[in-house]
């Protein structure tokens, strides 16, 4: 950090957080939309398969249309959803999207047990985009929010493998991918 200070530039702290990739999820305190307070390795995401996106209330079309999509997901999913399953939406904004304001978009969206909205101190959620991939390289192009919601990214913990795709894709292909690229069982396969 202090390289970076010294030079004016703070290259030095973005490629360490960029090198950190999925291999090193921070284990910093969060709140739930539900009002929960965990921690993000160890409570949300050890041992797990799970799907991660980025999205803040304020962003105009995108994210509820986003939210919508993966609330398809959610319903395709079915009860593999916090059990097989477990989704996180991580705020952008967390500044504004408070917990009470997040249980509020959560309930509009008639969001289900097994799906997470995200917030926390802003350095915690700077560290989790930055680790989780929600960034870009050029620094003028990663401070327009609106550049990090469209992907969904997904993974099974365990296995330490990790992909993405966009977050508008069809439900069924995400269900798709999710369960052939994480080693789970097909969707209309499965016992439920």
């Amino acid at each position: 950090m202090a390289v970076g200070l010294a030079t004016g530039s703070d290259k030095p702290v973005r490629r360490k957080r960029m090198m950190a990739g999925l291999n090193a999820i921070p284990n910093v305190p969060v709140l739930t939309h539900e009002g929960e307070s965990v921690r993000f390795y160890d409570d949300l995401v050890k041992d797990r398969v799970v799907t991660f996106n980025a999205m803040y209330m304020s962003c105009g079309d995108s994210c509820p249309l986003i939210t919508q999509n993966l609330r398809y997901v959610q319903d395709l999913l079915g009860d593999r959803a916090g059990r097989d399953i477990f989704m996180y939406s991580i705020t952008l904004q967390p500044e504004t999207d408070t917990v009470q304001a997040l249980q509020s978009y959560a309930k509009l969206f008639r969001v289900k047990p097994g799906w997470k909205f995200i917030t926390g101190k802003p350095e915690h959620i700077e560290e989790l985009r930055f680790a989780l991939g929600f960034y870009d390289r050029d620094p003028v192009v990663d401070a327009l929010y609106s550049q990090h919601t469209g992907i969904l990214r997904f993974g099974n913990e365990r296995l330490r493998r990790w992909a993405g795709c966009p977050a508008m894709a069809r439900p069924a292909a995400i269900v798709a991918t999710i369960t052939s690229s994480m080693s789970l069982p097909d969707a209309s396969t499965a016992t439920i």
